[in-house]
């Protein structure tokens, strides 16, 4: 786009990137509020709210709003949605899982839907051209998949690199592809219990909701916190206003998890405490934040994540469920896949995925993209993951027990 600079640093296959319009093209912006009223982004929005210095100047906002316009909303009025048979009589609401690809291509990429404001986005510096360019490639991302799948937003800092050796261990292990995405969750046993997002909300009432809810280590496990739009204002977190720093549990031992991951995909202990070093070593080598592992910070101080999640709507009722904060079932907008089907403004309101490993790493099912704040690691991802491959398929292969981790990390039983 003519104010986005180059092209994105996120490398991935140019077959899954929507067309880019042509420079100088001025297209009209797509309904959402840019000039309104100010609105309240999180409990902490209004703090500054006179502080204009401080927020991206509206001028600057109007101007992504025209590049996003090639991104385009086609006129739904007559379109072959669900209801629109004439054999139906009177339209029904919208059953769970029931839509029309062609319907939702024309209503567009779903951070844009329901003249959502992209007030939220003040928060990125003006300057700050990556930013920028990893949001294009998320908008366009949904524009490319909006026909049959959702798009949910994962904020993460501290647990990057448990995801990505997860990842390269599923690759190594599984054919697992991690190009575009680390793994958030690696064995299938954790999820005995919790096969289907109906088991999990049982198992909310039933265990959580007394406890710690949605920060129960059983809950943890199996679940992650999400939001459906990359410009969601709440309640609680504010892509924007944690883009660069991440959303983390500060009551977490991320070392001890890791080197528990490396042991329950069968590396005996002493080959797993002696690599765990050689992991985090590399992971300052790339610019990954390795601080939370007692190793290097990433220099640009810019440890967040943003792991775009897209799963298929006919399976969004099975792997999803509309949250409040904490974890609480969000009765209003259940099911979830009926409200994300529709032209809805998804700025606020949150949900809880089942991260079971099996569909996460089927992508005709789910389709994961991560942007990483900082610029450096964004780039150098893709090798930072060979490399982690290598290392840790040669300590499998020194040891002998390949059949063994792949047995471990499939396994339906812990």
């Amino acid at each position: 786009f003519g104010c986005m600079g180059k092209p994105s640093l996120v490398d991935r296959p140019r077959c899954e990137m929507a067309p880019r319009p042509r420079r100088g093209m001025r297209r009209p912006w797509l309904g959402g509020a840019l000039e309104d009223a100010p609105q309240c982004d999180t409990e902490s929005e209004a703090e500054a709210a006179d502080d204009v210095d401080t927020r991206r100047p509206l001028r600057v906002l109007a101007a992504v709003s025209r590049a996003l316009g090639s991104l385009g909303r086609g006129a739904v009025a007559g379109a072959d949605g669900p209801g629109d048979d004439p054999d139906r009589g009177d339209a029904a609401p919208m059953a769970a899982a029931s839509y029309s690809a062609v319907h939702q291509r024309q209503l567009g990429p779903q951070s844009l839907r329901g003249g959502a404001s992209m007030r939220t986005l003040r928060h990125i510096p003006a300057d700050d051209k990556h930013a920028w360019e990893c949001f294009s490639d998320m908008w366009r991302n949904e524009a490319l998949f909006s026909g049959d799948f959702v798009s949910f937003y994962h904020s993460y800092s501290s647990a990057a690199l448990i995801y990505e050796v997860q990842a390269a261990l599923a690759t190594v292990l599984a054919d697992f592809d991690s190009r575009n995405a680390p793994l958030p969750r690696l064995f299938a046993g954790d999820f005995a219990d919790t096969p289907d997002v109906a088991s999990l909300v049982e198992r909310f009432s039933a265990d959580f909701a007394g406890h710690k809810r949605d920060h129960d280590e059983g809950f943890r496990k199996v679940a992650l916190s999400a939001v459906c739009s990359c410009a969601a204002r709440g309640p609680e977190l504010s892509v924007a206003k944690v883009w660069h720093r991440g959303y983390t549990c500060k009551d977490v031992k991320f070392s001890g998890i890791l080197r528990d991951v490396l042991v329950r995909s069968g590396f005996p202990e002493a080959v797993a405490s002696a690599l765990l070093p050689a992991i985090v070593a590399l992971a300052g080598e790339t610019g990954l934040d390795a601080a939370p592992f007692g190793g290097q910070p990433c220099l640009s101080g810019n440890a967040g994540h943003l792991l775009q999640i897209f799963v298929r709507r006919d399976l969004v009722d099975e792997l999803a469920y509309a949250s409040l904060p904490y974890g609480v079932l969000d009765e209003e907008r259940m099911p979830l896949s009926s409200w994300l089907n529709g032209d809805n403004n998804f700025n606020f309101g949150q949900a809880r995925l089942l991260a079971s490993p099996d569909v996460f790493m089927d992508q005709s099912r789910v389709r994961m993209h991560v942007f990483s704040a900082d610029p450096t690691f964004n780039l150098k991802r893709r090798s930072f993951q060979r490399r982690l491959q290598r290392m840790l398929s040669k300590e499998i292969n020194a040891h002998g027990f390949r059949h063994e981790a792949t047995k471990l990390i499939r396994a339906k039983q812990v």
